[in-house]
């Protein structure tokens, strides 16, 4: 199975300073330290340039409810831990 990386965001006054990046790159580290070797998330639209950025590929589209009737679109994206590179 794949560490989840569930929801972290930035206050917009602190943006594009690297907390974002930071932050990433403890939730990885922790996973690896944890014996995972893959890790998933469900990106924004908005943060999908981002994970883009930082390795994660694109895996699938997905529409998360939020009640009401209302959606929020999000792109499942995964990236490798593991020393192969593959994921």
């Amino acid at each position: 199975d794949a560490a989840k990386i569930r929801a972290f965001f930035v206050h917009p006054a602190w943006a594009r300073r690297g907390i974002g990046g930071m932050i990433l790159e403890a939730c990885e580290a922790a996973a690896e330290a944890a014996g995972f070797r893959r890790l998933e998330m469900g990106a924004t639209l908005t943060g999908v340039p981002f994970y883009r950025a930082k390795g994660y590929i694109e895996l699938e589209p997905a529409d998360v409810p939020l009640g009401d009737g209302l959606t929020l679109t999000i792109v499942r994206m995964g990236k490798s831990i593991s020393a192969s590179g593959s994921f």
